[in-house]
C-alpha cells in the first residue's frame, strides 16, 4: 500500500490559485478536472474545490494529474 505525501501552498504561493487560473486559460470546470482526475486518482468534486481555495492539502499523485490535464508543469504551479 503506497501512501501519497500532501503538498500544501505556503504564505507566499497560492498554488490554489494558480491551478484555478490555470483551469480557467483552458476553459475547463471543476467537473471536467475531477472527471479527468478520477481516472487514476480518488478525488472528489468537494475536494478539488478545496484544494483550489487553499483550504486542503493535496496529494502528490493528484498533483502531477493536475499539471497533465493542464499541460503545465509543477514549476508553473508554483509560481
Amino acid at each position: 500500500m503506497t501512501t501519497d505525501s500532501k503538498v500544501k501552498s505556503d504564505n507566499a504561493i497560492s498554488l490554489g490559485t494558480n491551478i484555478k487560473k490555470l483551469r480557467l486559460e483552458h476553459s475547463f470546470t471543476q467537473a471536467y478536472m475531477v472527471r479527468q482526475m478520477q481516472l487514476g486518482c480518488n478525488t472528489t468534486k468537494q475536494s478539488y474545490s478545496k484544494y483550489e481555495k487553499d483550504l486542503a492539502h493535496i496529494s502528490a499523485s493528484e498533483l502531477v494529474a493536475i499539471t497533465h490535464i493542464l499541460n503545465t508543469s509543477l514549476d508553473n504551479l508554483f509560481k
